[in-house]
């Protein structure tokens, strides 16, 4: 394998712009239902009553069809209508290289994200949040502190201010900006 370069934040934009046109419904109702079905027989995918598998040969057949929906489908950029999609070296350069740890938080709220094993015996970071949701700014803060209060929660995944000044936060419109440095401002408040 030649390929060194990983893929970036601009690459993923540049694709999006000029991936393949797809609807959401083409997308969810028959790209990927579709290519799962065949993949499911394809690699003799049965799980049983096992929600999580253990068998080595399973989990190996897992990995390849997850590889090759990955690397057949892509991924569907709901902004832009298109799809983004990855060369087989791109996915192993990111498989192969993953950054092996690095800082989330700072003082005393740091923690840091390793790079785990299956069979690990550490903890994992719990990511606690309502992650993505619309939340009012009336109950924004106090969201947050229950989630920073959760002695089990080492991490915070926002959620998304509905309105900011009375406002809604429209994409490409200054209250869009106010937003985020709002929910970012409120949300170390509440930590």
């Amino acid at each position: 394998m030649t390929f060194t370069k990983s893929v970036n934040c601009f690459d993923f934009y540049d694709r999006a712009q000029n991936g393949e046109k797809c609807t959401q419904d083409d997308w969810d109702l028959m790209t990927i239902p579709m290519k799962a079905m065949e993949l499911k027989q394809k690699y003799n995918l049965d799980f049983g009553t096992e929600f999580v598998p253990t068998d080595k040969d399973q989990m190996e057949r897992l990995f390849k069809a997850g590889f090759d929906m990955l690397l057949e489908c892509g991924i569907f950029c709901t902004d832009t209508k298109r799809i983004v999609k990855y060369t087989e070296d791109e996915l192993w350069d990111a498989i192969n290289n993953p950054m092996p740890a690095f800082q989330l938080g700072t003082g005393r709220d740091a923690v840091q994200m390793k790079k785990r094993e299956v069979g690990d015996k550490r903890k994992p970071i719990v990511q606690g949040g309502p992650t993505g949701s619309p939340i009012s700014e009336e109950v924004f803060s106090a969201v947050h502190m229950s989630y920073a209060l959760e002695k089990e929660v080492d991490t915070i995944v926002n959620g998304v201010m509905m309105t900011v000044r009375g406002k809604p936060p429209i994409p490409g419109s200054p209250y869009e900006v106010l937003a985020a440095k709002s929910e970012t401002r409120i949300i170390k408040n509440a930590a």
